[in-house]
């Protein structure tokens, strides 16, 4: 845009120019302010600065320019907006309009602006006006629209259509911030170029509050609008009530950056359904080279906060979802926090130092996102995380990984859900840490069968204990070679007690043959322990039940009987089937409930 080069001298130029003469025979009694408007826009006049200057400063954020004040202002300051109507409707004065448009500082709009089912050829900028009372723009069809630093009433245009950019709010100049007492309603507009709020304060008030959801109290409107650029709520906005996205299609980012949205329990963001082609940003502003605020340092220190639920439920972001330092307020007993459930994101979830007051909620139940980037200090107050059916591909490399961490992320949970286990086991093992996943696997076991029957607890503590709920069919050998050594211990003693009797398949004989198989303890164990594997001891050796002897164990007299030896070799055979049919189902996998 132009520097701001115009004067109140040049603005009180005493040169009329046509324009000023044909809205004269139609509003007599024209004031200072609306002949500058009306000198301004003449096509003919080729000496304009920046603005028409409707009070005594050329320099927009001059004292005297601050519609705060408007009240004291005198009444050549005023301008009827039935004259801003006119030069719309009254095709010899919008013939005579130059390109730049109807360009006004600090001026007070008298009455009601209604340009509502017309096509307006002109710009309009009205920089540090008052505007009190509603503006009505339904279907109006405008080249750009700029309110930056104006106080206004309600705004009613839904269904606008803005073919350049839309400024409620700072336009990247320094003129102050915008204020609406009433609604601001925007429903299915269409803009061409970016849409701009920042650093506008937007209020729900009774004034001007339209049919829709009046549950929401909402401030600012903009279901279903398409917006071509970015949308910036950014940069010290503020909203006090909700802020309804619900719908729209936003073709560059949704800037949230530094914004403070409150509507305690209740809405305060509603993106539901919405279409994001680029990312969306909910943290501190930061300043660049190319910005300007009317407060810099406030911008910046300016962090994002939500005092209700920010819902982001079934959109579709092309780029990032990036949370980060910012804070989701509300009190214990109300709803507020984060939800992104069934939301499909492209890229980055960041969720990074994050301040959760107040047990706020963070739901991801059904989202998706190639990358998670979060940190515990992210993570909400157990029983207040949703991630059913959260799926992503990656875990971040600055986040935590460690499967042990990770498990404390899905104990936050209200109940137990297999899904987000899976997920997590199937990251881990994509990202070559199988160890983790296999932890995982079994914690998600665990959970399952924490609240189950006395039964299959113990059933589960069993498979667990042996192999690892299927996850880690390899620890059976090991209570294998447990049960085989124990029994070649068995029946070690039993040899040396005389507790153990040769025996034929059929009957005992009278004498021995010298040729009798021989008896080796831990092949015998062996024998037992294995089915399907006859090694020859099993079938000639065995316990006699009514022998006993005695054997020195660490110099204890130590009695055994054939009889008990029996009973283990029994216990040996069961856990022989036992224990190979748990191995073989935990490599095939019948199992394992992956």
């Amino acid at each position: 845009m132009p520097s701001c080069a115009a004067s109140a001298d040049q603005s009180r130029a005493s040169i009329d120019y046509p324009l000023v003469k044909l809205a004269a025979a139609r509003f007599p009694n024209l004031t200072h302010a609306e002949r500058a408007l009306l000198d301004y826009a003449d096509v003919s006049n080729g000496e304009r600065g920046e603005f028409a200057v409707a009070g005594i400063s050329a320099i927009p954020l001059d004292p005297s320019n601050n519609p705060s004040g408007a009240a004291e202002w005198s009444h050549d300051r005023d301008i009827r907006a039935g004259l801003i109507r006119w030069l719309a409707v009254d095709h010899d004065a919008s013939a005579r309009i130059d390109p730049t448009g109807v360009r006004v500082l600090g001026a007070r709009i008298v009455g009601a602006i209604n340009l509502s089912y017309m096509r307006v050829p002109f710009a309009i900028v009205l920089v540090r006006c008052s505007i009190p009372e509603r503006i009505s723009m339904e279907q109006t069809q405008i080249p750009y629209l700029d309110l930056n630093g104006s106080h206004t009433g309600a705004i009613f245009a839904p269904s606008i259509v803005v073919t350049g950019d839309l400024d409620i709010g700072w336009d990247n100049h320094d003129y102050g911030n915008f204020e609406a007492s009433g609604q601001v309603w925007l429903e299915s507009a269409k803009i061409g170029g970016g849409a701009t709020f920042g650093g506008g304060h937007f209020h729900y008030g009774d004034d001007g509050a339209w049919n829709g959801t009046p549950q929401r109290k909402t401030a600012l409107r903009l279901s279903g609008a398409e917006v071509k650029h970015d949308l910036a709520l950014c940069c010290s906005f503020e909203s006090v009530g909700a802020v309804e996205l619900d719908g729209a299609v936003i073709g560059g980012n949704l800037l949230c950056d530094g914004g403070h949205f409150t509507n305690p329990d209740n809405l305060a963001i509603v993106l539901d359904g919405a279409t994001i082609a680029g990312s969306v940003l909910m943290t501190p502003f930061e300043i660049s080279d190319t910005v300007q605020t009317p407060d810099q340092e406030a911008a910046y220190r300016a962090k994002f906060r939500a005092d209700g639920l920010v819902s982001l439920v079934a959109a579709h972001v092309g780029g990032s979802v990036v949370v980060d330092h910012a804070t989701f307020g509300g009190k214990t007993t109300e709803q507020h926090g984060f939800v992104a459930a069934a939301t499909n994101i492209n890229d980055l979830l960041v969720m990074h130092k994050l301040n959760l007051e107040h047990g706020a909620i963070v739901n991801l139940s059904g989202a998706s996102a190639r990358t998670l980037l979060d940190d515990e200090q992210s993570w909400p107050a157990p029983g207040k995380l949703s991630l059913d059916g959260f799926d992503y591909r990656a875990i971040a490399t600055d986040s935590p990984r460690k499967a042990s961490i990770r498990l404390k992320w899905l104990g936050l949970q209200p109940g137990f859900y297999p899904q987000p286990y899976r997920q997590l086991a199937k990251v881990m093992r994509e990202g070559g840490n199988d160890a983790g996943a296999v932890t995982v696997l079994i914690a998600m076991e665990d959970s399952r069968l924490a609240n189950s029957g006395t039964f299959w607890r113990i059933w589960g503590g069993f498979l667990k204990g042996t192999i690892g709920y299927g996850h880690r069919p390899l620890l059976t050998l090991f209570w294998s070679l447990t049960v085989v050594l124990l029994g070649w211990a068995f029946a070690a003693m039993g040899a040396r007690t005389g507790v153990m009797r040769p025996t034929w398949p059929e009957s005992v004989p009278h004498s021995l043959e010298a040729s009798y198989e021989e008896f080796h303890p831990l092949i015998y164990s062996l024998d037992v322990f294995l089915p399907f594997v006859d090694l020859h001891q099993e079938h000639y050796w065995w316990p006699d039940a009514r022998a006993s002897g005695h054997f020195a164990l660490f110099g204890h007299d130590m009695r055994i009987s054939g009889r008990i030896l029996r009973y283990y070799l029994w216990l040996q055979v069961i856990a022989g089937w036992l224990l190979s049919a748990i191995f073989v189902a935990g490599v095939t996998g019948l199992l394992r409930n992956n």
